[in-house]
């Protein structure tokens, strides 16, 4: 059943002048409409969306900031997973409906406060904006209007970059979002030093935009981040945590192992949104990039209370399949994405989500036919990648055409796959302008695959590995994949150096991942701290005859930095990290043959953006080792003296 709030045909006919309509500025009707998107959103996140989209009616999204805030979310939600132009213009709309109604609010309560107001308004003009004082003087309904405000700009600033691709549009928006973060900064500061009774909603707002803000912020490159901190941006990994987590009670739960209480009717509207954010940090990102803070204890018991708020949720039942695929459980994590996919029906564009999980698993498996039909389902009803969708399913095919016995079927499915990856590299997008480097990457392996007579080497390994998905490999299958790799190295020994390395490189990563989950294996351990090493030093030597796939060289500095850490050696593992770093700054690369040898290399700011957060990583480390040597010191000095004076 499909939603009429959803009805390209209408985008903009539910929407009327605000110069004639009618704002109630009462407070109680406030705390009515936000009770009221409080149970539109607690619908949604149990998959009941149409009778959430029921709530926001048109009528009264154009008096209420809240009810047009929660059905402009909406619009944008569905808008990023469409990836449709018309989509996407519909909830730029209702976000610039919010914004002018959140201002016309603040602009009603000014006018009907005292005469006070004249002087307030002035100060703020000659200060610039928003203050803690203006803050303090405000209406609740203003205060809301501020927050709202700050909220819908980010959200549409957001839409913005990723629908108009070009420069303008990018600089624009990117003005907006630091006007959107210097209001949070504001916010905060008032909700730390007023002593005016607030309200969850008003508090849990202002707590996930800035904490979002944060913590978002310190992922950035150091260098990066002192550009934006320059222009007024601030990362605070530890402080955004803090905040996130205050929403829930989860700081509490950290102190006392004491669980929150299920919330009731009443509970901070963003609530919902920090707990989905520390999932998604400690599941998903700590996954892609190297923190050492990802605390997946914590985001298990975030996910579980959620669980039990909203069963049929399709969002955190698509978290529950990401940890389970995550610890490596591939028939549960499949389950729990089919549940997904099944929970619901009205919006097709977030069962995809759960078809890309389940996609993913089967390439892990090696089911190339389960994954041919998930990707050719993606292909046609989803537009987040068509370069994607097709170039996984043109790695299937060609997988699958590996196992057929019989040639001509053999035939049929790899000239499949060849029609398939010659579409790869015209159906590529922008985003602000750019390029998506992981549709760069693909596009640039389909035309390997077309210029090798339709062929790759290890391609399911290589784009899962490229796509963050390696880490999930069981044991049986990261044993069975080292022993393929070591098949292909002995039956072509006289491969090109492209291929060569690449093998190695995906050797390297298999025998780390594989250390690590042998911890109660010392024998394969050090079996594969051999196989490690091994792997990484025959990149090297092969490295400078690269043509194509210069990126390996680095990708495997990188590998051999991640374990150096396992290994202790922050030392070896920085130097290692500093090389790639200093190609970069100096623009020197001058590995490999060829022209391209001096350019940059495929998924290079994916890497520069792991390298950053790996420093970070590495300094926590030696700085924690540093203070449990000392500590251990400090205890063994302690003994010492005891035993000494004992006797």
């Amino acid at each position: 059943m499909s939603s009429p709030l959803l009805n390209n045909s209408s985008r903009s006919s539910s929407w009327s002048s605000l110069k004639t309509t009618t704002i109630n500025l009462d407070e109680q009707q406030l705390f009515d409409d936000m009770h009221a998107a409080r149970h539109a959103l607690d619908l949604f996140l149990n998959s009941r969306i149409v009778e959430a989209e029921a709530i926001l009616r048109p009528e009264l999204c154009k008096t209420s900031m809240y009810y047009s805030l929660g059905k402009a979310v909406l619009l944008a939600l569905k808008s990023m997973m469409t990836f449709q132009a018309a989509d996407f213009g519909e909830a730029i709309v209702a976000l610039k409906q919010t914004v002018q109604l959140a201002n016309t609010v603040i602009s009603k309560s000014q006018s009907a406060e005292s005469n006070g107001w004249f002087l307030d308004g002035l100060t703020s003009w000659i200060k610039g904006g928003l203050t803690v004082e203006r803050l303090e003087n405000m209406k609740p309904i203003a205060r809301h209007a501020e927050l709202i405000q700050a909220e819908a700009h980010l959200l549409k600033a957001m839409l913005c970059i990723v629908h108009d691709e070009s420069l303008m549009s990018f600089l624009r928006e990117g003005l907006n979002i630091r006007q959107s973060y210097i209001a949070y900064t504001v916010l905060e500061s008032f909700i730390q030093q007023t002593k005016i009774p607030l309200d969850p909603h008003f508090t849990s707002g202002v707590c996930f935009g800035i904490g979002s803000f944060k913590l978002m912020l310190s992922l950035l490159p150091k260098t990066v981040l002192r550009l934006v901190e320059f222009i007024g941006f601030s990362g605070d990994r530890t402080q955004g945590m803090k905040l996130l987590e205050s929403n829930g009670g989860w700081d509490e739960y950290k102190r006392t192992g004491n669980e929150p209480e299920l919330q009731g009717p009443g509970e901070g509207l963003r609530r919902q949104f920090s707990d989905m954010m520390l999932i998604n940090y400690h599941l998903v990102i700590a996954k892609l990039v190297p923190v050492s803070d990802a605390d997946e204890p914590l985001a298990s018991a975030v996910l579980d209370y959620n669980l039990k708020l909203y069963p049929n949720g399709v969002i955190f039942l698509f978290f529950l399949g990401r940890k389970l695929f995550c610890e490596t459980k591939l028939d549960e994590a499949d389950e729990a994405y089919t549940r997904a996919i099944n929970t619901q029906k009205d919006w097709i564009q977030l069962q995809h989500i759960g078809y890309w999980e389940r996609g993913c698993i089967s390439m892990v498996r090696g089911d190339w036919k389960s994954a041919v039909d998930i990707y050719d389902i993606l292909h046609k009803e989803s537009n987040w990648s068509k370069a994607v969708y097709m170039y996984f399913k043109g790695v299937a095919l060609f997988m699958l055409a590996q196992t057929e016995q019989d040639g001509s079927k053999r035939k049929d499915l790899i000239s499949q796959a060849h029609d398939i990856m010659e579409k790869v590299p015209e159906s590529r997008q922008k985003i602000a302008g750019k390029s998506i480097p992981l549709e760069k990457f693909i596009a640039r392996k389909a035309r390997k695959f077309m210029d090798q007579a339709n062929y790759l080497l290890l391609p399911d390994l290589e784009v899962l590995n490229a796509f963050g998905i390696s880490d999930y490999i069981p044991i049986p299958l990261l044993r069975a994949n080292i022993h393929r790799i070591d098949q292909e190295l002995n039956n072509a020994p006289h491969a090109p150096a492209d291929d060569v390395c690449l093998a190695y490189y995906l050797r390297s990563v298999m025998a780390r991942r594989l250390y690590i989950r042998s911890s109660d294996n010392q024998q394969e351990q050090q079996q594969m701290r051999d196989i490690h090493r091994q792997s990484i030093q025959n990149v090297y030597k092969q490295a400078h005859d690269i043509v194509l796939d210069h990126y390996i060289y680095y990708f495997s500095r990188y590998e051999e930095a991640r374990m150096m850490i396992l290994d202790g050696d922050y030392d070896g593992a920085e130097a290692s990290i500093n090389v790639i770093l200093k190609a970069n700054e100096k623009g020197q690369y001058n590995i490999g043959k060829g022209a391209k040898a001096k350019s940059k290399y495929s998924l290079e700011n994916s890497l520069l953006f792991r390298c950053h957060n790996c420093q970070t990583e590495i300094q926590t480390l030696r700085a924690s080792a540093t203070k449990l040597i000392k500590s251990e010191h400090s205890t063994g000095s302690s003994d010492s003296f005891a035993s000494a004076t004992s006797s």
